[in-house]
């Protein structure tokens, strides 16, 4: 079986999937079906500049509030966790209605060079995350990791 353009582990099953698919078709035409998984896959926006002095990092996390985001720094790494989960009820005349959902984000990323954990500040604000990594001084020495309270 071999794994077509683009790999990932999704594509090696597009073989067994076909009569499922061919099924589906007449119900669900391919455009709908690739708009709802699409919308399964989409990961925040996450972007990392080196400013000289230090790195900014940027990740557009919507829905997620600074209490629903959780940062951990090391000297050479960076770990981003973003989870929501919701459960509303509503009672009505007719019934009840209730509607549950889940939001996950996890990113990790090992820095080009070491940060100053004890230096990071991070805000959020408006569904966006930013974090400023100070870059280590040669003299200085830190070892353990540090988890970074939001803004």
């Amino acid at each position: 079986m071999a794994i077509r353009n683009g790999g990932g582990l999704a594509n090696i099953f597009d073989d067994f999937m076909k009569p499922f698919d061919e099924i589906m078709e007449p119900l669900f035409p391919r455009s709908v079906r690739s708009f709802f998984s699409d919308l399964n896959r989409r990961e925040p926006s996450f972007d990392i500049q080196d400013r000289g002095d230090k790195f900014i990092v940027t990740a557009e996390l919507p829905g997620f509030a600074k209490d629903d985001v959780e940062v951990r720094v090391n000297p050479n790494s960076l770990e981003l966790k973003a989870e929501k989960k919701t459960d509303e009820e509503r009672k009505e005349a007719d019934g009840t209605q209730s509607r549950k959902s889940y939001s996950y984000f996890h990113r990790y990323l090992t820095l080009p060079e070491p940060v100053m954990t004890d230096e990071v500040e991070g805000t959020m604000k408006n569904g966006v995350l930013e974090l400023k990594l100070p870059k280590k001084e040669e003299r200085k020495l830190e070892e353990k990791a540090r988890r970074v309270d939001l803004k």
